[in-house]
């Protein structure tokens, strides 16, 4: 089938390029992201099967589908009919396919970022699937990511940097026909072009809607898209960060940037590379991770626009030690505790007689 993932790192512009796909009359997007679903759905498969082998194979499959987080799963897959299916793969591409053909759509498409640091989790469910990689400017990445999700400024540079060397690899990897990588600056620039690259990568006929972002969501002031392709973005960063702010970001980013394509603007003189260390990272991740904590106020999208975001304690402590752990402790104490979606009951229990009646 015909389906495609949007990656990159946050703050790249995957909203942007996921609403100009979906004005393409062959492209049905999912309005709620799926990829890290699908991974960690059926990822629970090795962790709860044990707990179940007693049980038949397909009707525990549908159990484990039903009761996912936030029901996206059940949402996009056919579990009601997985006997039909010889295997998860098949389930999945047969499900996309019958949800794409009652839209009227020839091609499925989702928004996951930073989906690129799990790209074989994803081809082992979705082996020919096409990655769309997104890329923006570093400086401005790291930026609005300080800004925007609290984060230390230099964490922010390096994450972009891992990031991008993921799609490199991956685009390395896979080759140009099933990984493409493009620039946020491409697509404000010059959208046709940029689309017309886009639809050929995908296998379909460009249309001028991509053109015409449009839609009652985008049309507002405080709207996280505009419904036009807003060029005043590109450089917004040399004007609201300092040029010690640039420079400590530049000594993180500078060998990718310009192998990307950006210009640096510190002096060669003056520019030492600096990537962030893995003891660094951890404590400008752990010092964020405590703000947060205290932090009930927050700005985040919402039906696409920015709001301010009120999080309860609860889920600020549960996001606390998550990260906590991650940092710290192994990963068999991460992935027993965090990684997994926890069930309510941790074991399938099929329905008696008369419950199926």
């Amino acid at each position: 089938m015909n389906a495609f993932f949007i990656v990159g790192v946050q703050r790249s512009g995957t909203t942007l390029l996921a609403k100009m796909l979906n004005q393409h009359p062959e492209i049905w997007m999912e309005p709620k992201s799926v990829g890290f679903r699908m991974i960690t759905g059926f990822g629970n498969l090795y962790d709860l099967l044990p707990l179940n082998l007693q049980h038949d194979k397909d009707k525990f499959l549908a159990w484990l589908i039903e009761n996912d987080s936030d029901g996206r799963l059940a949402e996009v897959i056919d579990y009601q009919n997985i006997e039909a299916y010889e295997s998860v793969r098949d389930l999945i591409s047969g499900s996309l396919e019958e949800k794409i053909a009652k839209a009227g759509k020839t091609v499925w498409g989702d928004k996951s970022p930073n989906l690129q640091h799990y790209l074989d989790d994803i081809l082992l469910l979705l082996p020919e699937v096409k990655i769309l990689h997104i890329v923006r400017d570093g400086r401005a990445n790291a930026f609005s990511m300080s800004r925007r999700s609290y984060q230390h400024l230099s964490l922010s540079a390096q994450k972009w940097v891992d990031g991008n060397v993921f799609g490199m690899v991956n685009q390395q990897i896979l080759g140009g026909k099933q990984y493409k990588l493009i620039r946020y600056e491409d697509l404000l620039t010059d959208p046709e072009k940029a689309g017309k690259a886009i639809c050929e990568f995908l296998n379909i006929p460009f249309s001028e809607k991509l053109l015409q972002l449009s839609g009652q969501q985008l049309d507002r002031p405080e709207s996280y898209v505009k419904n036009f392709f807003d060029q005043s973005r590109i450089d917004e960063w040399k004007k609201q960060m300092s040029i010690r702010q640039i420079k400590t970001v530049e000594e993180i980013q500078a060998p990718l940037l310009r192998k990307m394509g950006y210009k640096i603007v510190t002096p060669d003189s003056e520019l030492r590379f600096r990537p962030v260390t893995l003891f660094r990272k951890i404590r400008y991740n752990q010092q964020d991770n405590i703000w947060q904590l205290f932090r009930r106020k927050r700005m985040g999208m919402k039906d696409f626009q920015m709001v301010e975001l009120d999080i309860p304690f609860r889920v600020r402590v549960k996001t606390f030690f998550r990260i906590l752990v991650r940092d710290i402790f192994s990963l068999a104490i991460f992935k027993k505790y965090f990684s997994r979606i926890f069930y309510k009951e941790k074991f399938y229990q099929p329905k008696k007689k008369h419950e199926s009646d």
